[in-house]
């Protein structure tokens, strides 16, 4: 089984890999067999190993082994007919895996695995309306996972079974910027929508029920809760990327200032061949 961290320059055709079997002190570089798809969990590590999902076809998920890049399913095999597109995958523990979408109303955005990559079944007991389905987040029994809905509305939808039934929660409406949400546990944190702009609403639920914080920072691209209302995000203009600490469930950001060896926050130092 192959061990480590990768992080992907996915803004290529062909898109390089940095990796790691030193817990991140030392990288070497490989190569993707295709340009990855613009989800933030395009690359992750698999339980054999690294795992991405490239453009090709609307999605194509590949394994690398130690005989080379395999592919795992894509979106044609999954649903024929050109309209599902794949963007996301994420693991959890004892083969389970999560592959994520978007696609007409009501056709599955979602599926999921117990064996590996091996074969896939649609997550069921979404909302009739789902037209997209965001990288789940939790672990165990517990998931939880955003659902876009036909009508411009997003909600969590929340399984704590492993996956076997789900619920949905309160609806929010669908940002402006991009989809951006965290969990830990049951708390969640999530961009929606507002009159004035982009917010951040937390749960404490697993998004039955929800706060709303206020204004979002422009920009925002993370948000990644650490349990007792605190947590950190990221965001990233024109004029660079910020790293913040978050306090009070997203009421309050505060920059952090990064050591020296880092070049920036979610965009790797530029390389020449």
């Amino acid at each position: 089984a192959l061990g480590g961290a990768a992080l992907p320059f996915d803004q290529l055709v062909v898109s390089r890999l940095l990796r790691s079997s030193t817990a991140g002190t030392s990288w070497r570089p490989d190569q993707l067999p295709g340009g990855l798809t613009p989800g933030r969990h395009s690359v992750s590590l698999g339980p054999r190993g690294v795992t991405a999902v490239l453009r090709e076809g609307g999605g194509t998920v590949v394994e690398k082994g130690q005989k080379g890049w395999s592919e795992l399913t894509s979106a044609s095999r999954l649903a024929p007919g050109g309209r599902l597109h794949l963007d996301g995958l994420v693991w959890g523990a004892g083969g389970r895996g999560w592959l994520t979408g978007n696609g007409p109303s009501g056709s599955p955005v979602a599926f999921t695995t117990s064996d590996f990559g091996l074969t896939w079944a649609a997550v069921g007991g979404l909302a009739p309306d789902t037209v997209a389905a965001l990288t789940p987040c939790g672990g165990g029994q517990q998931w939880t996972m955003p659902v876009v809905r036909a009508r411009g509305t997003m909600s969590v939808a929340a399984s704590d079974n492993g996956g076997a039934t789900w619920a949905t929660g309160a609806a929010l409406t669908v940002p402006l910027g991009p989809p951006t949400w965290g969990c830990h546990g049951r708390e969640v944190w999530l961009v929606g929508g507002a009159a004035d702009g982009d917010h951040v609403y937390s749960s404490l639920n697993a998004g039955l029920t929800w706060t709303q914080h206020g204004i979002a920072p422009a920009g925002l691209s993370d948000l990644v809760p650490t349990g007792d209302h605190r947590g950190f995000a990221t965001t990233a203009t024109t004029t660079g990327a910020v790293l913040w600490a978050v306090r009070r469930d997203g009421a309050v950001f505060s920059p952090l200032a990064l050591p020296g060896w880092v070049a920036t926050v979610g965009n790797p130092a530029t390389t020449q061949d």
